[in-house]
């Protein structure tokens, strides 16, 4: 159990770093997948994400490695972890989604770990549609035509039938949500973290401090 009772809660996906991923970023980059890289993105989504008054959860992929994502979350991080369900991305979600509900929790939105320039007042915007209409689903327009943030304050049936990795996620989940009577509300469009001109992107922005570090440590 969370404590997540009559909150607001943004939970972040994310595989821990040591379990690899992004693998076509690393293919990219011609390396393999690099923890240090991982946790910088995770940490900086994270808090980029902290919103006030809005809780914050960490569900991890696989189960067992929860308290390696704990040993990250240093003080001042206020986060929750907890593990993720088994199955595929829809599976995870909505699984993630229902145990959240199930521990009192009042909306939740949930996002992935790619996401290092996410900022509280984008998180905010969709609790914010929730409050005016309960009953909606919010999604948050990924630049390749995924969706980088999901948001309801029940859990939608939305996540089947999902070509995910591909360019019609955002379509197919709009498709989804209109067959089952949802109203949605779309906020601002958000790039995540997937290719290396993704990363060069951040190298000088401030919303991302750790990424743009190691950027800048793989400099000759």
């Amino acid at each position: 159990m969370v404590d997540v009772a009559d909150a607001r809660v943004v939970a972040v996906l994310t595989r821990a770093p040591s379990s690899g991923g992004k693998s076509r970023l690393f293919a990219e980059l011609g390396r393999p997948p690099d923890r240090g890289l991982l946790e910088a993105l995770l940490l900086d989504t994270i808090d980029g994400a902290t919103t006030p008054g809005v809780r914050t959860v960490v569900a991890v992929s696989p189960g067992s490695s929860c308290d390696e994502v704990r040993t990250l979350l240093t003080a001042g991080r206020a986060a929750q972890v907890i593990a993720q369900a088994d199955g595929d991305l829809g599976d995870r979600m909505r699984s993630t989604m229902a145990h959240l509900f199930a521990c009192g929790a009042q909306a939740v939105a949930l996002i992935g770990s790619d996401l290092p320039d996410i900022t509280a007042a984008g998180v905010s915007a969709a609790f914010d549609a929730l409050e005016t209409d309960p009953d909606a689903l919010v999604l948050g327009p990924a630049t390749d035509g995924g969706y980088y943030l999901v948001a309801a304050t029940r859990v939608p049936d939305v996540f089947r039938g999902i070509e995910w990795g591909s360019a019609q996620v955002l379509d197919q989940a709009l498709g989804a949500a209109r067959e089952r009577g949802f109203r949605v509300h779309l906020i601002g469009p958000l790039a995540d973290v997937d290719t290396v001109a993704d990363l060069q992107r951040l190298s000088g922005g401030t919303r991302a401090p750790r990424t743009a570090a190691w950027l800048r440590a793989q400099s000759p």
